[in-house]
């Protein structure tokens, strides 16, 4: 265990309760006393671990008594760059003075990181895996030990066997074997999707202060329907667009400026989404169009702020040819699209198409001898 701070200090001995031999290592000789002579630590648990625990570990500041060790595991800081950034150079100096001792010991970086920092270190130092934690300040050992899950981060199924027989000694909860980019996102991603709920669940507190409404209450109720959304096209249809102008115009109205702010990011970034697929359509000039739905969702004949029409209609107006099946919506799109052509099977759209735009998540799983287009995989 390289590096013995707040987090890297339990961990170590979160492992060693489980049954591991660790040697942990940490350049701060003031910092490595303090936990061979079991001084006094604020985390919970960590001093009774200590006690109970602590013969199974040795303690140094010298990264030679690594030498030996199946994997070693580095959790040190990672300072914030001006621009935002995780300055990682210091993961990267111990890896290059581990692999001066340990050509092909297993590095696991537990550290925060940038994406795709893994990549670039594994082409350089070659055994690279990361295994983000998941914990908060003040209850690190149980969320070691009692977590809803634990990812790793691996190039091979070697590599992620030897990290998730480890985890498995110590809890029993899911482990998730990723690539090691897709566990850097999983990191970062949850981070700021809890941001976004902080910042939502003041903006409905901040509006239920104003109508003398329970803010507890109302997003207790809220929470029993949040929906675990996959990629795709923007929010569309006949209410969700509605309803975020509605809120957001509540908002301004009430001097609640961020809720106006929140909802006009929300618009902006649904009409991006829309725009991005319109100029991946645009790479291929002059090309005629296949689009498989046409409808706001699935298997319904509305088409209502349906971005799929939206980008039919405007490359519809820039002099593409545009072929679409979507029996279901094939009414209502007619009154807005006046040159496209209504294909009775979908094997008559890919024929007469040049490259292939999925409208609508039914037509997802498809594949065809043809470019496409595909939002949602």
């Amino acid at each position: 265990m390289v590096g013995l701070g707040r987090i890297g200090l339990p961990l170590s001995l979160v492992y060693a309760k489980h049954g591991h031999e660790v040697v942990g290592i940490d350049i701060d000789t003031k910092r490595v006393n303090s936990i061979i002579h079991k001084e006094k630590l604020f985390e919970p648990f960590v001093n009774e671990y200590l006690e109970a625990y602590g013969n199974r570990c040795s303690y140094y500041t010298d990264l030679d008594h690594i030498k030996g060790s199946d994997v070693v595991t580095i959790i040190v800081a990672t300072p914030s760059r001006p621009n935002g950034l995780f300055d990682v150079s210091g993961i990267e100096k111990i890896i290059r003075d581990i692999r001066s001792l340990d050509k092909g010991v297993l590095i696991s970086i537990s550290s925060n990181i940038n994406i795709g920092t893994c990549d670039k270190l594994h082409e350089k130092y070659g055994r690279i895996a990361y295994c983000p934690e998941f914990i908060a300040q003040g209850s690190i050992v149980r969320g070691f030990e009692n977590p809803k899950f634990t990812i790793v981060g691996a190039y091979d199924n070697k590599d992620a066997g030897i990290l998730h027989k480890i985890w498995s000694t110590i809890h029993k909860k899911p482990i998730y074997v990723v690539k090691p980019a897709e566990a850097e996102i999983v990191k970062l991603g949850l981070n700021v999707s809890y941001c976004m709920g902080i910042t939502w669940a003041n903006i409905i507190g901040e509006l239920c202060g104003i109508f003398n409404a329970d803010s507890d209450k109302i997003l207790d109720i809220m929470y029993n329907d949040w929906r675990n959304y996959k990629k795709g096209l923007g929010y569309m249809g006949p209410c969700f667009p509605r309803d975020t102008k509605c809120f957001g115009e509540i908002c301004k109205e009430e001097s609640v400026e961020s809720g106006f702010q929140f909802t006009t990011v929300l618009d902006h970034l649904n009409d991006y989404t829309k725009r991005m697929y319109l100029n991946k359509i645009r790479e291929y000039p002059k090309a005629k169009i296949g689009f498989l739905g046409i409808s706001y969702k699935p298997n319904v004949p509305y088409v209502e702020a349906s971005q799929p029409l939206e980008i039919a209609s405007v490359l519809e107006k820039s002099g593409h040819q545009i072929f679409i099946y979507d029996p279901t919506a094939e009414y209502e799109a007619k009154k807005v699209l006046k040159s496209a052509i209504f294909c009775t099977t979908i094997e008559e759209c890919v024929q007469l198409s040049d490259i292939l735009f999925v409208g609508t998540a039914n037509y997802k799983d498809m594949a065809f001898d043809k470019p496409m287009i595909n939002p949602w995989r």
